[in-house]
């Protein structure tokens, strides 16, 4: 048995984890990533959250094999380097795999931590299978995250930014976005626009039994009130989730025709309505997709849950043994 250590970086948790070769979580710990005292300070805690799930699984670190890093922002995979980060003050260009292999003494892979989410899938998760080489994941949260696998290889692109699909453009001098553009997908498609969405017709007086939650607190109106309020046959809920899922199907056609992949995975907070958002995505996807290619592409939920950073991080690990 081969075990591989998983570090998934969080800008508020540092997750690690003891892996084996079939993806079974040994042991996994969880602490304060601490980012507001520096990348030193994280690179610490990091080695901390190492040493400790290490020691936890009754293991050495002479034990494993190799370790995977995710980690959010924009990286340079090939050459071990942090980007930027948005979540991480002061981190710019920084050698985080270089730093933790020699912290450590194993050798160490790093990657975006979405690329490593949908590897992670690919691995063990719902793309397990050998006929699965190529599939998009989808992260609804916050913002619209993803990553691209293509015949079993991460797409990470020429400067690491490769698979930002929540900065496709959807609508044509739509929304405006926090990255300056206007009609971006995560503008439409991400929970926290959703809701966004809602609260501006809930504003306008519109009728719905959301209103009552919208007067005392807005707030309190979030993706998965709304999706509720859609379950019990609320009309503004059903339109809200309806725009949000057609552009989410416009995304997929876009990427199955650049791509074809065979199949889409979603996944956060958001994909947890399941069926019920699925299945609009797909309503829309199979109205207005061209069906030319002579395999049906799928749309599935991701299957990793919370513990899709951590096992992201093991396959890219698992994946850099394998072609040692």
């Amino acid at each position: 048995m081969t075990y591989f250590l998983g570090i998934d970086l969080g800008g508020t948790n540092i997750k690690t984890g003891v892996i084996d070769d079939t993806g079974k979580v040994i042991r996994k710990h969880s602490q304060p990533t601490e980012a507001k005292y520096g990348a030193d300070r994280v690179l610490k805690n990091m080695v901390d959250a190492a040493n400790t799930v290490v020691s936890a699984a009754e293991m050495s670190l002479k034990d494993i094999t190799y370790i995977g890093i995710g980690s959010p922002g924009p990286v340079d995979a090939e050459n071990g380097i942090v980007i930027s980060s948005p979540n991480l003050s002061g981190w710019s260009n920084y050698p985080m795999r270089n730093l933790i292999a020699q912290a450590l003494g194993r050798p160490t892979v790093l990657a975006n931590d979405a690329n490593a989410a949908a590897f992670g899938e690919y691995w063990v998760g719902v793309g397990a299978s050998p006929d699965i080489q190529n599939l998009i994941m989808i992260t609804l949260g916050t913002g619209v995250g993803s990553g691209i696998v293509l015949n079993g290889q991460i797409v990470q692109g020429t400067c690491g930014y490769a698979a930002e699909i929540g900065h496709m453009i959807v609508q044509p001098d739509g929304r405006e976005c926090g990255c300056g553009q206007r009609g971006c997908l995560e503008t439409y498609s991400s929970a926290s626009r959703t809701a966004v969405r809602a609260c501006e017709l809930l504003a306008k007086g519109k009728p719905s039994s959301l209103q009552e939650i919208y007067k005392s607190d807005p707030q309190q109106v979030t993706a998965k009130v709304i999706f509720d309020a859609a379950a019990n046959g609320d009309e503004l809920a059903t339109d809200v989730i309806d725009q949000t899922a057609y552009y989410l199907a416009l995304a997929c056609i876009n990427l199955t025709r650049i791509l074809d992949p065979q199949m889409f995975v979603f996944a956060g907070g958001m994909a947890l309505a399941g069926d019920a958002l699925i299945s609009r995505i797909n309503s829309h996807f199979e109205a207005q997709n061209w069906h030319a290619a002579p395999n049906g592409v799928t749309l599935n939920i991701a299957k990793l849950g919370n513990d899709a950073g951590l096992i992201g991080a093991a396959a890219i690990a698992w994946d850099a043994n394998r072609n040692d």
